[in-house]
């Protein structure tokens, strides 16, 4: 088999530039040859027009929002205070400012969007503060949760904190029950039960010193008869107190309210007694019982009376009787016997 021979191609030079040719024109034109032509151009440009017009849009989108919201802007942030490592014995008081501290950032838009008002705190350290008044430098306060490396504070108003410190004392205070409104008629209280009856107090010695009871929220009563069993919330004790527990159990028991009425100069009923004469005919008589049903109660008739049944003729000496409903009762009674005269039958009478 006869194999073809292989030739090598000489590249041959390029040809000079004629005279007063620039090699520049000479690029230009070799380049312009090589564009596709007009026809290939607009098939290209018509070739997917709307995803491309959406890629140069979000391009544009990307391009202004990369640029915008990276640089530096500033933002005002309220933020709490809060104190951290007090000295054995001490507490806190008389804090200002009490709100806040109104502070500055300044770093990229994103990221400063991204704090959290609610969550960030001011920390002061007072670890090495001792009683009395004191002021701290708040630019040596730590923010926590830290801020992201970008950011920065810029400035803080105000820019220190003003505290006092007082000794920290405990007692043990008896609770005191507030009771508000009136039983329904005719019941009063009768006992009232606090479970616990003593609770600790926490807070600064000079506040403690001046407590003697610890109070309850007011226990509405209006109206009740029957007993009361309710959570009760202490009253708060002042700013800086701390109350264990902070509510309690109270049980109220009712009892009816007795009291005595007099019914002066009541008739008296004979029973039994046909043709019969009582003397006196009236009589005064005390009634002794609940409030809510004798407030009101009228005395029926015949309800006092003397029972002549049996009685021959003559003058008897009889008790007055007293006709009542339970739980009612007849505590005196004046005059307590009375005369009955019973008149002899006529001859010839029935």
């Amino acid at each position: 088999m006869r194999l073809p021979a292989v030739r090598l191609r000489r590249h041959l030079p390029a040809p000079e530039p004629a005279e007063g040719e620039t090699l520049r024109p000479r690029l230009w034109r070799s380049a312009w040859r090589r564009l596709p032509p007009r026809r290939r151009l607009r098939e290209l440009v018509r070739h997917n027009a709307f995803l491309k017009v959406v890629s140069l849009l979000v391009a544009c989108f990307l391009w202004y929002s990369i640029n915008e919201l990276e640089r530096d802007a500033e933002r005002n942030v309220e933020l709490p205070i809060a104190i951290r490592r007090v000295a054995p014995g001490l507490i806190v008081t008389d804090v200002s400012p009490a709100k806040g501290v109104m502070v500055t950032l300044r770093g990229p838009r994103t990221i400063l969007d991204n704090v959290d008002e609610g969550k960030t705190r001011l920390v002061v350290d007072l670890s090495a503060a001792g009683e009395g008044d004191i002021r701290v430098d708040l630019n040596r306060a730590s923010l926590v949760p830290e801020l992201p490396r970008r950011l920065k504070v810029v400035r803080m108003a105000p820019g220190r904190l003003d505290a006092k410190l007082e000794k920290l004392a405990k007692r043990r205070l008896a609770v005191k029950p507030v009771l508000a409104g009136t039983a329904g008629v005719g019941y009063r209280v009768a006992e009232t039960t606090i479970t616990p009856d003593h609770v600790e107090v926490t807070g600064p010695a000079k506040t403690l010193d001046a407590m003697k009871e610890v109070s309850t929220r007011p226990v509405d009563l209006d109206g009740l008869t029957s007993t009361l069993e309710r959570t009760a919330i202490l009253e708060a004790a002042g700013d800086f107190v701390n109350l264990v527990p902070d509510r309690v159990r109270v049980s109220v028991r009712f009892e009816e309210i007795l009291m005595s009425r007099e019914f002066p100069r009541v008739p008296i009923a004979l029973r039994n007694g046909d043709g019969a004469k009582v003397t006196p005919e009236k009589v005064d008589v005390t009634v002794h019982g609940p409030q809510r049903l004798l407030h009101d109660w009228v005395l029926p008739a015949g309800a006092v009376f003397v029972d002549a049944a049996g009685l021959g003729p003559g003058s008897h000496p009889l008790p007055v009787q007293v006709d009542l409903p339970a739980p009612l009762e007849v505590t005196a009674r004046q005059p307590e016997t009375v005369r009955v005269v019973v008149a002899p039958k006529e001859p010839g009478g029935p």
